[in-house]
């Protein structure tokens, strides 16, 4: 009797080890639960209308394809169309006509999503909480950044930057001068030179008398835009310089004003 259940007590003691080991080597082999040191880059393609082009990474221009997953690099060239994208937390980006854009992958001490070139874009952006990175977009003069709100952003041919605000709080930085920083509230907008420093935030219809606030759906606000003849969606743009003033080269930076008095933000 006493070997039997020796043996037993063996064979009991052998199995909780075996158990043990087996828990021991699932935990070792799951994914570390550490958040991502960066957000993913990226945006799909959803609405789009006119002539547009999308230049990916290494290829050639080309036509927008409903659903078509952009990497970062591509650059996005609307023309005289429409274009949304939805990136992958459903935040949507509304390029308006004569709008050029590259996609940026997000990254520490860089969390842009976008460069904004030169045009105007309306921003969806859903609320981002806890640790979540806080989005962001560079332009030639300005870098804004967010938590979820509307805003506008137009560039333009002078790397001129304006930010109108429609809901929540939106953060405008000048490039190359920290702590320049202004806070942008809605009903307000600011705007910033290249080498210059934000402006004191005013409300939005004195600078801009034709903006109004975006409805609360992407879609909706797509046929609103969809339905405006070019007139229409022009009225309210930022006053251009002379034809015989440069354009801006497409890349991260525009061309630098040649005098203060260029940098100026236009009357």
């Amino acid at each position: 009797m006493p070997r039997r259940l020796l043996r037993r007590y063996s064979i009991i003691l052998i199995a909780l080890l075996q158990c043990v080991w087996c828990a021991t080597a699932a935990q070792k082999s799951r994914p570390s639960a550490k958040p991502s040191a960066a957000p993913l880059a990226g945006a799909l393609i959803s609405e789009w209308k006119g002539k547009i082009q999308v230049q990916l990474p290494g290829h050639k221009a080309s036509s927008p394809v409903r659903g078509l997953a952009l990497p970062a690099g591509t650059l996005l060239d609307t023309q005289n169309g429409l274009l949304v994208l939805t990136l992958q937390d459903e935040s949507q980006i509304l390029l308006r006509p004569h709008t050029r854009l590259i996609l940026s992958a997000p990254g520490l001490g860089s969390w842009n999503y976008f460069q904004l070139l030169i045009g105007h874009i309306r921003a969806f952006i859903r609320k981002r909480t806890g640790g979540e990175a806080p989005f962001q977009l560079g332009t030639p003069s300005a870098v804004i950044a967010v938590r979820g709100t509307r805003f506008d952003v137009e560039v333009n041919r002078r790397g001129v930057t304006e930010v109108d605000v429609f809901e929540g709080l939106v953060e405008v930085s000048p490039k190359g001068v920290p702590g320049s920083s202004v806070l942008v509230g809605p009903g307000f907008s600011t705007r910033v030179a290249i080498g210059g420093v934000p402006e004191a935030p005013v409300k939005t219809d004195q600078i801009r008398p034709f903006a109004s606030a975006p409805y609360s759906k992407m879609d909706e606000e797509f046929q609103r835009e969809e339905s405006m003849s070019p007139d229409e969606l022009n009225e309210g743009e930022m006053a251009e310089p002379s034809e015989n003033e440069s354009e801006p080269v497409e890349g991260d930076h525009a061309t630098e004003p040649s005098s203060p008095e260029n940098a100026a933000p236009p009357q």
